[in-house]
């Protein structure tokens, strides 16, 4: 018995249902895959994100004690002191302790006050302001950066760098971290701003000595 023109077009009509249910049920089960392997992914990286990934943030203020405005008898020369703050942020969820640090002071190129930076500890999700002194005696310069030196005073606009190396003092390695931070002073008496500073990096193999500069 030769089945009905009403029943062929129904079953034909169901066909295409079927088939649309069934690539609905794979959709619907794709997404709950990729739901879930995205939440997978989140629950591992954010804590690594926050414990490890994060950087340390610095910024710094300079205060110019003597040495800028005025050379040494001769000319040649000049002695300088800044008294220096350090602004530590930690972002992550452990708190990091640094010791062994050095700073310098460069002016175009030519370091002109070196010191040691005080061993500290920033808690987690804390900040810390460590404050110490940079000098030195008897620098000498060329004529020509002096005499830019001078120009740039007058105008308030001296251009400095400050480099900070940083050694980690908790976890025993004591991993290095290299700051930079291009500030400029305006040679007024009004407090020093903050400026805020770069991580250059971290870096088993730097064993670079700042004062062999």
């Amino acid at each position: 018995m030769e089945p009905r023109p009403q029943q062929e077009a129904a079953g034909n009509k169901q066909k295409p249902r079927a088939l649309h249910t069934s690539k609905r049920r794979h959709d619907a089960l794709l997404i709950d895959c990729l739901g879930d392997l995205s939440f997978i992914v989140f629950v591992i990286l954010l804590p690594i994100y926050f414990l490890y990934d994060m950087p340390p943030e610095f910024s710094v203020q300079l205060a110019a004690i003597r040495g800028l405005a005025m050379p040494d008898p001769g000319g040649a020369s000049i002695s300088t002191a800044f008294n220096v703050t350090l602004h530590a942020g930690n972002r992550r969820a452990t708190g990091r302790c640094y010791h062994n640090s050095e700073a310098l002071v460069i002016y175009d190129g030519f370091t002109i006050a070196a010191g040691r930076v005080p061993g500290f500890c920033v808690p987690g999700k804390g900040a810390r302001e460590i404050r110490f002194l940079v000098s030195a005696d008897g620098v000498g310069l060329p004529e020509h950066v002096l005499d830019r030196m001078a120009l740039e005073r007058r105008v308030g606009a001296t251009q400095l760098d400050v480099e900070v190396k940083l050694f980690r003092r908790d976890d025993g390695s004591d991993r290095p971290m290299w700051i930079w931070c291009g500030l400029r002073m305006d040679g007024t008496t009004q407090p020093p701003n903050v400026t805020p500073c770069t991580v250059l990096g971290l870096q088993n193999w730097f064993s670079k000595d700042l004062y062999a500069r």
